[in-house]
């Protein structure tokens, strides 16, 4: 039995098939030629004919030496009947190898289709193989992440459902650790959430780069005390140098920096039994380079590249956590940012991960910005916040967050009822979740805005990052937005910015 045709195999065939049917083609001639060369070629044919049956009736004649005339006459019906014999024949014989020879152009061409036919045969097998290999690697690499991503839900989920009990059971004496482990357990879960998320929208091309004041210095300090604390639980030496001119503010997308850094720290220290780890800044204005290097275990030549496929983890290190999506994000969002992301490794030696930004550098923060965010409470007298959710759970926590802050706060659990409300009181500010069963937060908002204007701020909370991933169109209702799990931070920020509270005097509290 043959082999079957390797993945380039069907090219060279389809390709040798049009080449001899073009050569074979290169020497047909046009219709009105080949009719003419027909008509030539009988007519040739037919006057040699004639001439040699003319040439042996004429010896005949001149070889009889009786009565010529009637030999004359004789041989002149013979030789007319003779012609009509011959044009005849010549005619069928010319007609005969005509037939024949469009027999074998007609021959020719039903062959070179029939070489298509399979050669388009043996490109879709190809193909179809390709694509049964190409679904069997995804669904592999579904399987395996799908496992992983397991893994990593359950862990901090363990850890938060323990403590939990533990408050539960006696909350003063667990309460300490549990509030710590909780919150880095939440926060380890909504990075995981949102590493899948911008992976997703990288590869649609909807992520969006913000451009924020960000102090660079306090943001590579707080990265490295993290990651120093780690690297000591491993028993490594974890280091930090930068130049002195480094920028303090600059613009950027802090939270995308932020974790392109973990990403590459958090690696290096996981894949480095012993030694060390280290984190490197050089400034050369305008462009950072990051450099995190590490004496761990090394990366192969031929897995240099295979590192950033998504879902794929090189077993250097036994029993390390992770689902193999943190160095594709991390390249993903370099590119995205305008970025340069290089790796040098060499086996047992330790690997060097370097990344170049741009940057520009921004004017220092007043200290006046926020001022009203670092004091216990808003001036809340004559402010009031209308909280639209149905869920209980948010609306306990906005109280229990805003009420001491000296708001006064009203809440609804529908669209309807916010809408209800709304009629009745006029709030400062609108906090309005977007998934509510009935009239949702879109058309809520939209119906405010119908009825009462936009000189109420909206802020628009949703636990759906499809919701904000289009650009904003001028007709949308809402002000500003929020993604859940947001930090109270963040969520004081906005307030702030949405009612024009910063810098605003607040009152001492207690």
């Amino acid at each position: 039995m043959a082999a079957e045709p390797a993945a380039g195999s069907a090219s060279p065939v389809r390709g040798q098939g049009l080449e001899d049917k073009a050569r074979r083609a290169s020497f047909r001639l046009p219709a009105w030629v080949g009719n003419t060369a027909l008509a030539s070629i009988a007519f040739l044919a037919y006057a040699m004919t004639v001439g040699f049956v003319g040439l042996v009736l004429l010896l005949i004649y001149y070889q009889q030496l009786g009565d010529t005339a009637t030999l004359a006459g004789v041989l002149s019906a013979v030789f007319v009947g003779l012609l009509a014999a011959a044009g005849f024949a010549v005619w069928y014989f010319v007609l005969a190898r005509e037939s024949q020879r469009t027999a074998e152009r007609e021959t020719e061409r039903q062959t070179d289709r029939l070489m298509e036919e399979i050669a388009a045969h043996r490109r879709t097998y190809v193909e179809l193989q390709r694509a049964r290999d190409a679904a069997e690697a995804a669904n592999l690499a579904k399987s395996r992440y799908i496992i992983g991503i397991s893994h990593e839900i359950r862990t901090p989920l363990n850890a938060i459902s323990g403590y939990a009990q533990l408050l539960e059971r006696d909350g003063a004496e667990f309460a300490a650790d549990a509030v710590r482990v909780i919150r880095r357990s939440a926060t380890h879960l909504t990075d995981l959430v949102d590493g899948l998320v911008d992976v997703s929208r990288i590869e649609n091309g909807s992520v969006r780069i913000a451009r924020e004041r960000v102090n660079l210095i306090d943001l590579i300090d707080q990265i490295v005390d993290m990651f120093r604390i780690q690297a000591a639980a491993r028993g490594i030496q974890f280091e930090h140098n930068r130049p002195g001119n480094l920028p303090t503010w600059v613009y950027t997308d802090q939270k995308r920096l932020r974790q392109i850094l973990i990403n590459l720290i958090s690696n290096a220290i996981k894949y480095t039994p012993s030694g060390s780890a280290a984190l490197n800044v050089k400034w050369r204005d305008p462009v950072a380079e990051f450099e995190v290097q590490d004496t761990g275990v090394g990366i192969e030549e031929a897995n240099l590249e295979r590192i950033f496929e998504p879902f794929t983890r090189i077993r250097t290190v036994r029993d390390q956590p992770g689902v193999g999506l943190g160095l594709t994000l991390t390249r993903m969002m370099v590119d995205v940012m305008g970025g340069q992301l290089t790796v040098e490794s060499q086996p047992g030696a330790g690997s060097s991960f370097r990344v170049k930004m741009f940057f520009s550098e921004a004017p220092p923060k007043s200290e006046s910005t926020s001022l009203a965010l670092d004091r216990r409470h808003f001036p809340g007298a004559g402010r009031s916040i209308l909280v639209i959710d149905d869920d209980p759970v948010h609306l306990d926590l906005t109280r229990d967050l805003l009420a001491p802050m000296g708001f006064g706060l009203d809440f609804a659990a529908t669209g309807e009822a916010g809408l209800e409300a709304f009629g009745q009181r006029r709030p400062d500010l609108v906090i309005m979740d977007v998934a509510m069963p009935g009239m949702d937060g879109w058309q809520a908002a939209r119906a405010i805005r119908d009825d009462y204007g936009d000189e109420v701020p909206i802020l628009m909370v949703s636990a759906n990052v499809h919701d904000f991933q289009r650009t904003r169109r001028p007709d949308d209702p809402h002000d500003d937005y929020l993604l859940k799990p947001y930090e109270i931070d963040v969520l004081l920020d906005r307030i702030g910015v949405l009612l024009d509270l910063d810098g605003v005097p607040v009152p001492e509290g207690p």
